[in-house]
């Protein structure tokens, strides 16, 4: 669904399968993301809708704006659960999606029956090599990415219907080289290149500078402390396996709250959804039954 906004037209996804009897968990997809992320996984549907997930400036089927900043993008998803009269919902962010699930629930902690964070640091340091190539190696910022954010290939090829059809030329492996969703380039593990391929297209939105544009907005978000100490029950998600946070930082982050516990998933790494949308799955559903 598109709705016209003071800040543009905003997509929603799934906004019209939504049943009143059951519980609702809006996602705010990583940096470079979109609404695609939320066909990958889907608690118990006989609890919960599918996923809704907001298309964020610039992403997916949202267009472009001047939207910049974590705190912009919260405001862009505030404006539209204000409009939609949209409230007893149960918030989610993956990685970037945190950052603005934090701001957001800063101001609007009343309107969220729980705040679940997966995958997300706070601060969080993006390295000069990854905002360089988020800039110009696109590429370069997804092998990056899926090389420490990624601990098992999936067992199932996802659907068509979310990153469309590869297309048997894509399959053409000669010598080490392969078709990606950047070109054709040589590599020392083709088989692999096609497994992340579903992936790595998430990152290939209509304007090549959203990733970096989320890569900066990430390393210049900070919260005032007072701000984040207000920040309670919040729960912190993260995948064991996964070497794009820091444990330790982790334990930072946590401290600085009012109150929020930690669970981790065992096996995946920063992509759960991709990797094994089984497990996260599971967890959102421990999670969140606490509050049904």
């Amino acid at each position: 669904m598109h709705l016209k906004t003071e800040q543009g037209s905003a997509y929603i996804h799934n906004i019209d399968l939504i049943e009143k009897s059951k519980e609702t968990i809006l996602f705010i997809p990583g940096a470079g993301m979109d609404h695609r992320v939320a066909d990958l996984f889907q608690p118990n549907p006989e609890i919960f809708n599918k996923v809704i997930a907001v298309d964020l400036p610039g992403h997916g089927s949202t267009i472009p704006s001047n939207a910049r900043t974590i705190e912009e993008y919260a405001d862009f998803i505030s404006i539209i659960l204000d409009q939609l009269d949209m409230n007893n919902l149960h918030l989610c962010g993956h990685s970037m999606g945190g950052l603005v699930c934090m701001a957001l629930a800063a101001s609007n902690r009343k309107i969220f029956k729980s705040v679940a964070l997966f995958n997300c640091q706070y601060p969080l340091f993006v390295g000069s090599a990854l905002l360089d190539d988020s800039s110009r190696n696109l590429d370069g910022a997804a092998d990056f990415l899926t090389k420490y954010g990624i601990h098992k290939l999936p067992s199932t090829e996802k659907p068509a219907k979310s990153f469309g059809v590869k297309g048997s030329s894509f399959y053409k492996k000669n010598d080490g080289k392969v078709i990606s969703p950047y070109g054709s380039k040589t590599i020392d593990d083709p088989n692999r290149e096609i497994a992340l391929y579903d992936l790595k297209k998430l990152f290939n939105q209509v304007s090549k500078d959203v990733l970096s544009i989320d890569m900066n907005a990430c390393m210049r978000f900070r919260m005032n402390p007072k701000d984040l100490s207000r920040l309670e029950d919040i729960n912190i998600i993260i995948g064991e396996k996964d070497k794009l946070v820091s444990p330790n930082k982790i334990d930072e982050m946590i401290d600085m709250f009012g109150s929020a516990k930690l669970k981790k998933m065992e096996g995946v790494a920063h992509f759960p959804f991709f990797e094994d949308p089984k497990v996260l799955n599971k967890t959102l559903e421990e999670v969140f039954s606490i509050y049904i």
